[in-house]
């Protein structure tokens, strides 16, 4: 039984590599000529786009693993049908089950590679993508405006501005807390702020200066205000972090700083369960592959693929539906990330039921 059990697991990996390289290749270069404008009129020097470029790969080989998984499903188990060996096996006395349950365990195996790859290449990987992009490629600073400015620049000193020109070292209506282990200490209000390089500390303009001490307030007007905020203009651009960028545990830390901001956390509370639910997602769908590919049997390769294709992108749109519905807060957080596996499970195990797989 094992020998076979290796036998079926190489019919299972050597068409898992083509369709991950091809899938990942696919829309990877979908992305590129996305950005194809950008990276051209970029002024980077082309050692940097390339490196931007290939940190970009991990992300789509992750994103189309559960994709090869089913296809290597599909022409493993219809290919161990066609060439007659199925037949044979079964003459020795090996039952249907016997042909897919070490494929099965190959996708599990899958599922905690996935795992493993995004929580130690994927965030390392697309943080540093992120930072040629939004710094070398395509800088952030030369956005002429950003709105609503909120940010947290050292333990305990809160910023925020109406309108923040970061070109312009300018910001406008702006309000600087300092905060303590009672609340809020001081409160400076200020029309606008400019940023002095020469003290490289940033200036307020026509405000209140508000202390809280003890109960009470005191307020004092100011033309000019020398503040402590001592983050560069660059350092102000807003860097909303993204889910990718982030493993498990990270996520889990950041969403309560987010609501601390006053922002919603749910994007971030999704995300953390679908670290958890996407890689499970191989095991799911390789089980729905089985009993299609003992229906298709005697199907072309092209017939696999064209099914791969079709099946895998039904099941990310009900992922990303699942996805938008936790955003919203439609839907619990949890049940978001795992509405797809769990639809798809049931149709999986409804169907092997059914031809008594």
């Amino acid at each position: 039984m094992r020998i076979f059990s290796v036998y079926m697991a190489k019919r299972f990996f050597k068409p898992f590599g083509f369709g991950l390289g091809l899938f990942a290749i696919l829309l990877f270069l979908g992305t590129v000529f996305d950005r194809m404008s950008a990276l051209v009129k970029s002024p980077a020097p082309i050692n940097v786009i390339l490196e931007y470029l290939w940190l970009e790969v991990p992300y789509w080989a992750i994103r189309t693993i559960p994709m090869a998984t089913l296809l290597a499903t599909l022409v493993s188990m219809t290919g161990f049908i066609q060439s007659g060996e199925a037949l044979a096996a079964q003459a020795a006395g090996f039952r249907l089950r016997d042909f897919w349950k070490p494929i099965l365990w190959c996708s599990l195996g899958v599922a905690v590679l996935s795992f493993a790859a995004q929580e130690t290449l994927l965030p390392f990987c697309y943080r540093r993508s992120q930072h040629l992009w939004t710094e070398k490629i395509r800088p952030a600073w030369e956005s002429h405006k950003f709105l609503n400015l909120a940010m947290i620049t050292k333990p305990g000193q809160f910023v925020q501005a109406k309108v923040y020109l970061p070109k312009e070292w300018r910001m406008e209506k702006v309000i600087l807390e300092r905060v303590g282990a009672a609340g809020i200490e001081v409160q400076i209000d200020a029309d606008r702020a400019e940023f002095d390089s020469a003290r490289m500390a940033w200036v307020l303009h026509d405000g209140i200066h508000r202390s809280f001490r003890d109960g009470k307030v005191t307020e004092k007007r100011f033309k000019t205000h020398l503040s402590d905020l001592v983050a560069t203009p660059r350092d102000l651009i807003p860097r909303t972090r993204s889910p990718e960028e982030m493993s498990l545990l990270e996520l889990r830390a950041y969403a309560p700083k987010v609501k601390h901001l006053g922002v919603s956390p749910r994007e971030y509370m999704v995300a953390a369960h679908s670290k958890l639910s996407f890689p499970f997602t191989n095991v799911v769908i390789c089980a729905l592959g089985i009993p299609i590919a003992l229906r298709l049997r005697r199907a072309v390769k092209i017939v696999s693929f064209s099914m791969a294709l079709g099946v895998s992108f039904l099941f990310l749109w009900f992922m990303e539906m699942g996805r938008a519905l936790g955003v919203s807060g439609r839907l619990p957080p949890a049940l978001a990330a795992w509405t797809a596996n769990l639809l798809f499970g049931t149709l999986a195990a409804y169907l092997i039921h059914r031809y008594d797989v």
